[in-house]
């Protein structure tokens, strides 16, 4: 497993360590025989540690058996997304408190999130594949307003956005500029996709995997030249990849 995606894993881990001792703890101290007005609070506590305690398990063998695998039931892989963005603000916290920073855990979450996706083995066809890319890709003196609708693009190539256009033409898919969240969740409520593929920053992207769970969406990050939100850059070769991965013979 890379690195990058060991990051995250390992932070799971600790997590999970840390309800384990607690619940040791809650148990120890709910069989002493003194201060038994505490009894109830600490066996509320201690049912509230020990089922997120195994939850966090469940969900930490399900991610590890799905990788080591390469494969994975949807059903069973929608649980564990579910499970993964219930604890991705704790375990973002957890990272800084060990002085990780948050993009180093996002970049992490979202490796270990593509993977999940990848071993979904879905079979996507291009109309429902939505492509999402973010409005930091256009030139920033561009006068023309694509993130109603991309095909506003003058196409003079000064921004990567001529060429992802192309790539979604060659590819027949779907594919919206936005400018944030409100713009992404508009865009998947009115097309519906099976599944997302996205291009951000390390923050837009895990928290759109975060607001969209289940749907099925994969991260492609942007590169930052001239810094965040400005004349951002992507990998045409990843994003075609991954195309070709999601849709195979079905394009």
């Amino acid at each position: 497993m890379p690195a990058r995606k060991r990051l995250f894993m390992g932070l799971f881990m600790l997590f999970t360590f840390i309800l384990i001792i607690s619940l040791a703890l809650l148990a120890f101290f709910l069989v002493r025989p003194e201060a038994p007005l505490f009894h109830y609070a600490l066996l509320f506590f201690l049912i509230l540690v020990g089922g997120t305690a195994l939850v966090s398990l469940f969900a930490l063998g399900l991610i590890t058996i799905s990788l080591l695998r390469g494969a994975s039931p949807p059903w069973l892989s929608s649980a564990v997304k579910k499970v993964m963005v219930f604890l991705f603000p704790i375990i973002v916290q957890l990272g800084r408190l060990l002085g990780i920073t948050q993009d180093q855990v996002q970049a992490s979450f979202i490796g270990i999130n593509n993977k999940l996706v990848e071993v979904e083995n879905l079979e996507v066809t291009p109309q429902r594949l939505l492509v999402l890319l973010p409005h930091c890709l256009q030139n920033e003196d561009c006068p023309y307003k694509i993130t109603l609708d991309p095909h506003n693009c003058q196409r003079c190539g000064k921004c990567p956005i001529d060429s992802l256009l192309s790539l979604a033409e060659k590819w027949q898919v779907n594919v919206q500029v936005v400018t944030g969240g409100t713009l992404a969740r508009r865009a998947v409520k009115m097309l519906r996709p099976q599944c997302v593929l996205a291009v951000a920053c390390e923050r837009d992207l895990s928290s759109g995997i975060v607001d969209s769970a289940p749907l099925p969406v994969w991260g492609i990050l942007n590169e930052r030249p001239m810094g965040p939100c400005r004349n951002t850059l992507v990998s045409l070769g990843a994003v075609e990849e991954k195309l070709e991965e999601i849709l195979g013979s079905r394009a």
